[in-house]
């Protein structure tokens, strides 16, 4: 007997932020080995994400060219991007959206390290 696929899945808070990680550890990978078409779809499930998780506010959109993804604000943090990615959900860290995706700007990272201490 056959059984159709859910029409709908849920995912909780935590499941669908170690997801987003997932998939930005992913979009790095395929950036750094130049295979476009799948880094094209990595990008638009990141996006779909991005806005069921709320990441979107249309007072934070802008477009800098001082901002890093989400993989790279975690490095240079020294936290696991999942970690980096809870504290844009929370609003704790400063954000941009960028092409539908949040980056960080460079100086937020200061600022949430002087908050931090």
């Amino acid at each position: 007997m056959s059984q159709e696929p859910p029409r709908n899945v849920w995912y909780g808070l935590d499941e669908a932020l170690e997801l987003l990680a997932a998939l930005e550890d992913a979009r790095d990978a395929l950036i750094d080995s130049g295979h476009l078409a799948v880094l094209i779809g990595v990008e638009d499930q990141i996006r779909l994400l991005s806005r069921r998780l709320d990441f979107e506010d249309p007072r934070e959109t802008a477009m800098s060219t001082d901002v890093l993804r989400a993989t790279e604000a975690a490095r240079r943090l020294g936290i696991p991007t999942k970690d980096l990615l809870r504290l844009v959900q929370e609003r704790r860290i400063r954000y941009v959206m960028v092409d539908g995706i949040a980056h960080i700007p460079v100086d937020a990272l200061e600022e949430f390290r002087a908050r931090s201490s």
